[in-house]
């Protein structure tokens, strides 16, 4: 059976009833358009009450496909754990926070069939905290400033691809996974939608600053050599001002003034060695990088595959898509679960 439509959701530590909440949303949003479809849910190393609301889905939705890592590798390999287990003909990823609004997916299939490979979701403007707003201003700026990729300002990872592109998206060997750049990178037909992204209503974010800010220098690490070109012009500078503060010296010194010699002694020395550490700095990094592909370790491994889709393989018949509301655990059952009640 072909499935027309696959919706990957990454998760860790996931309050239960976002997930619920999220199935019924794709639900009433898919059901009229009369398309076969899978939801890909992928357990990125999520505690026990995430774990086992997940596990719960998969037995009872039987379109529901759950992928578990054997640990916490990150989102981006999550989201790339999802996609090379989807099946679908387009392929729409989203987040498990109901931030992400299925309600745009229609929208996001008419342009698909209008004959666009990717389409995805620009942030016009987001209700999250001061802090994160500012940061990704700032973020998305920097890169597109120093990327040799054109990537679009206030996108996330809120997108549909067709099946030609999530498999050319296989096919690229980073093991370090930057797919808001790397999808920009395959080229094709994309264009973009105009969304507001909601404030997150239940359970508390779990990305942190120090995974922002991993993922910021992933981002500028696989798409710019901007850093690299950078240590040049630091020694430039170094020297530059090597010079002039050697011509100053002479000229104070012919001039028979009073010159604190160690002063600009120390001065010159604490300059130099700056400039060497900041580009020994940018070198390391660059080749930590280098170091993480050399070892071919893969992007992540997979403990198990659960779900009814899984079982019947490529024997499955058609499916039925009834609303999870039917099926799954009731709100106030998940509700305890993410509470950790029994």
């Amino acid at each position: 059976m072909i499935i027309d439509l696959s919706i990957v959701v990454a998760v860790y530590n996931e309050d239960p009833r976002n997930l619920v909440i999220l199935l019924e949303r794709v639900w009433k949003t898919i059901q009229p358009l009369g398309l076969s479809y899978e939801v890909v849910f992928v357990n990125d190393g999520s505690g026990p009450q995430t774990s086992a609301a997940l596990y719960q889905i998969a037995s009872e939705v039987d379109y529901v496909k759950l992928v578990v890592l054997s640990r916490n590798f990150g989102q981006q390999a999550a989201i790339s754990a999802g996609l090379d287990h989807a099946e679908g003909q387009a392929v729409v990823n989203m987040d498990s926070d109901c931030q992400d609004p299925p309600e745009l997916i229609p929208e996001m299939i008419k342009l698909w069939k209008e004959g666009f490979d990717v389409v995805y979701a620009q942030r016009s403007s987001r209700q999250d905290r001061l802090s994160k707003r500012l940061s990704a201003f700032v973020f998305y700026r920097v890169l597109a400033l120093v990327s040799s990729v054109n990537i679009p300002w206030d996108t996330g990872d809120f997108r549909l691809m067709d099946r030609k592109v999530v498999d050319a998206l296989a096919r690229m060997p980073e093991r370090a996974r930057f797919l808001r750049g790397q999808i920009p990178w395959l080229g094709f037909r994309q264009t973009g939608i105009a969304i507001e992204r909601g404030a997150r209503e239940l359970g508390a974010s779990t990305y942190t600053l120090k995974k922002l800010l991993t993922l910021a220098a992933d981002g500028l690490l696989a798409f710019s050599v901007a850093p690299l070109y950078l240590v040049p012009i630091l020694g430039a500078a170094a020297l530059l001002g090597g010079v002039v503060g050697l011509a100053i010296w002479l000229y104070l010194f012919l001039g028979h003034q009073a010159i604190p010699v160690h002063l600009a002694l120390v001065a010159f020395i604490a300059l130099i060695a700056g400039v060497q550490i900041c580009c020994l700095g940018f070198m390391s990094v660059y080749l930590s990088k280098v170091l993480d592909e050399v070892r071919a370790r893969p992007t992540y491994l997979v403990a198990e595959c659960v779900g009814l889709p899984f079982a019947r393989g490529s024997e499955r018949k058609q499916l039925a898509y009834k609303s999870p509301a039917q099926t799954v655990l009731p709100r106030a059952a998940l509700s305890d679960a993410a509470a950790g009640k029994p």
